[in-house]
């Protein structure tokens, strides 16, 4: 390592003394003592680091043999292999210590972004996921949190019943905030992929995260098992929903409007048992309405004229909906011999619903 000196004039030494050459020679040294004061910035072809790992001040640099990196030491014991580790600086305002290992989520700002062990439940936000402790933090300690890397020095030999071997893929887990399991979780709970088992230990293991957290995409599905008739033909009439069968984050109020939490571009699927109680021709008519407001181009007609018959009706609509909008679906007929029909169960076979509806959201 040096620094770009430049080398000071001196003048050649004349035969005899001679006064003005003696001042040449002192404003020389005086320059060159003002470069050595001054040299300006480090210049340097090459960088030599001790190789004694974890036994740097911190702040200083050392030269990992095992990773072929620069390691950085940074504060409450946390070394940085340079280009192999992401951190983020995080604060626990949480009240409670934060063991190194634990997965950790954004619960808030003051000053430094807050976090606190991360569940992946069914009421899990992904986007609030951050990664895993790689130090023990105490309440109110601010330090690094593992992004992409390794992470050291923590037990992994499986919680609870779970034995962990290399090279199992670990999850968040979606009953105890913090933990991680190589049990992949299924909806509605989230299913965010944290990090690869390296090594087994009890104290020692190490684990590699590089997480991929996967947008939730909300769902229901919804029914009704009892008879619904028309009172007056060509009359717009709701239908009717009693029973949820599943929902994540669509729900239903209002016996037909199915309320969506989320923005994005939804597929409504139904399923229609319609039932004709007479022979003549009859039409009837089904459609959706967005917000209490008809959808353009969404009404699908069906006639029969078979009396005692069944006819499935089957509905497919795609809309861009808004947080807190809601979808109903109506029908009309030009006869109130009609019937959106449930069938009780037989000996044969188990019951039906008159009415079917899922909701998928296809994208954010």
């Amino acid at each position: 390592m040096s620094r770009s000196l430049n080398i000071p004039y001196f003048s050649t030494p004349p035969d005899e003394y001679r006064r003005d050459y003696l001042a040449d020679v002192t404003r020389s040294f005086s320059i060159f003592a003002q470069q050595v004061n001054n040299p300006g910035p480090w210049r340097a072809t090459e960088l030599t680091l001790t190789q004694e790992a974890n036994n740097v001040d911190r702040g200083q640099l050392s030269w990992n043999i095992d990773e072929e990196t620069v390691d950085i030491t940074m504060g409450d014991g946390v070394v940085q292999q340079v280009g192999f580790e992401t951190y983020m600086r995080v604060k626990n305002d949480t009240g409670s210590q934060i063991d190194n290992g634990t997965v950790v989520g954004f619960v808030g700002v003051n000053a430094e972004i807050k976090v606190a062990p991360y569940i992946a439940n069914s009421s899990a936000n992904e986007l609030y996921f951050i990664g895993v402790a790689t130090h023990d933090m105490p309440d109110q300690d601010i330090g690094p949190i593992t992004l992409y890397g390794k992470v050291r020095g923590i037990d992994t030999t499986g919680p609870g019943a779970e034995t962990w071997n290399v090279g199992d893929i670990l999850y968040v887990s979606p009953t105890t905030a913090g933990l991680l399991t190589n049990v992949r979780p299924t909806a509605p709970n989230a299913v965010i992929v944290v990090a690869a088992v390296l090594s087994v230990d009890a104290t020692d293991g190490v684990i590699m995260v590089r997480p991929t957290i996967p947008i939730g995409l909300d769902y229901g599905s919804f029914d009704a098992n009892v008879d619904q008739t028309l009172a007056a033909i060509n009359t717009a009439t709701p239908i009717a929903l009693q029973v949820t069968l599943s929902s994540n984050g669509v729900t239903l109020s209002n016996s037909s409007r199915l309320n969506v939490s989320q923005s994005g571009f939804y597929q409504i699927d139904a399923n229609i048992q319609m039932a004709s109680t007479s022979a003549s021709p009859k039409t009837a008519y089904f459609w959706m309405r967005k917000n209490g407001t008809d959808v353009t181009s969404t009404t699908r007609a069906v006639t029969s004229d078979i009396n005692n018959s069944f006819t499935t009706v089957a509905l497919n609509y795609t809309i861009s909906l808004q947080a807190g909008d809601y979808i109903e679906l109506y029908w009309a007929g030009d006869d109130t011999n009609l019937t959106l029909d449930a069938l009780a169960a037989s000996a044969f076979a188990p019951s039906s619903p008159s009415v079917l509806v899922k909701v998928s959201q296809l994208q954010l």
